[in-house]
């Protein structure tokens, strides 16, 4: 349901593992380009008990707040074909919500229109994509991680099941990450908001380069590789602790300080010091080793 980018690299993805697939949206003219395409689209008639279902309509931002009523459609309109579903489907969530929308607001919103119970007549996961919008077919094909969230065992079961090529087509299995629906939807956001972060550092470092005579993309290829954050993935990535020891501290001050005597803007750098500041008073939480 939603067959944008990520609905159809999605399918794409699903088809050549070997599974039947059929697409819905309320685009017609997008339909249109599918059936162009030989893809085949799904009707109420048609595909009346499908085994999944993915969920990848929009959620635009619109006023400075995500706008779920794409999500809202499909879940009511997928809640008619659950009401008169025999089998156990599972509707599974990939658009990209605020933390607690499955639970709070996409579940009633299935449950209410179905007349049906989700752990009990269909399962539901949240299964965000980590798709690039240029490569998204060879990246819905070629996953970095799959991330589950659920709280219903058979809808993780039959999930897993139907991907389960996708996670060992490759040299080594695709690392899967099982975890509640919270969880899973911050996980999206936040990788995106890092994705973010780390453009606007770069930019940055950029600008700052520039009004310094230094070819900045040249400095950001070399931290691209030297960068401990880049070539270890697990550094710095346990929260509740300000960075320490003997460099990033005093480098992060001293390099503010070189930029404020030559009026260079840093106010990435700035607000990361404030924030190592606040953490630097908290208790931090045990450290366990993973």
């Amino acid at each position: 349901m939603g067959a944008g980018v990520v609905g159809e690299a999605t399918g794409t993805s699903l088809e050549a593992l070997g599974h039947a697939v059929a697409y819905e949206d309320t685009d017609e003219s997008r339909l249109a380009e599918l059936r162009e395409r030989g893809r085949a689209i799904w009707t109420a008639r048609e595909w009346r008990e499908p085994d999944l279902v993915f969920i990848c309509v929009e959620t635009p931002s619109v006023g400075g707040s995500a706008d779920l009523s794409r999500l809202r459609a499909g879940c009511s309109g997928l809640g008619e074909i659950l009401r008169g579903a025999t089998g156990y489907p599972v509707v599974v969530l990939k658009s990209t919500v605020p933390p607690g929308t499955t639970e709070e607001l996409a579940i009633p919103w299935l449950e209410g229109t179905s007349g049906r119970t989700a752990g009990v007549d269909f399962g539901v996961c949240y299964n965000p994509e980590f798709l690039r919008r240029f490569a998204a077919a060879a990246d819905a094909l070629n996953p970095w991680i799959i991330v589950i969230g659920r709280d219903d065992a058979r809808a993780e079961r039959l999930l897993l099941a139907a991907l389960d090529p996708l996670i060992r087509r490759g040299p080594s299995p695709v690392p899967v990450c099982l975890t509640d629906y919270k969880s899973a939807e911050m996980a999206k956001y936040a990788s995106n908001l890092f994705n973010a972060t780390k453009i606007s550092f770069t930019n940055e470092i950029w600008l700052a380069c520039r009004d310094l005579g230094i070819d900045g993309d040249r400095v950001m290829a070399i931290v691209s590789t030297a960068a401990e954050g880049m070539w270890n993935p697990g550094y710095g990535i346990k929260g509740g602790y300000p960075y320490s020891g003997g460099c990033l501290p005093k480098d992060a001050v001293a390099f503010l300080g070189f930029a404020r005597a030559r009026s260079l803007d840093l106010s990435l750098l700035e607000a990361v010091v404030r924030v190592n500041a606040k953490m630097a008073t908290l208790s931090p939480p045990p450290l366990h080793q993973s």
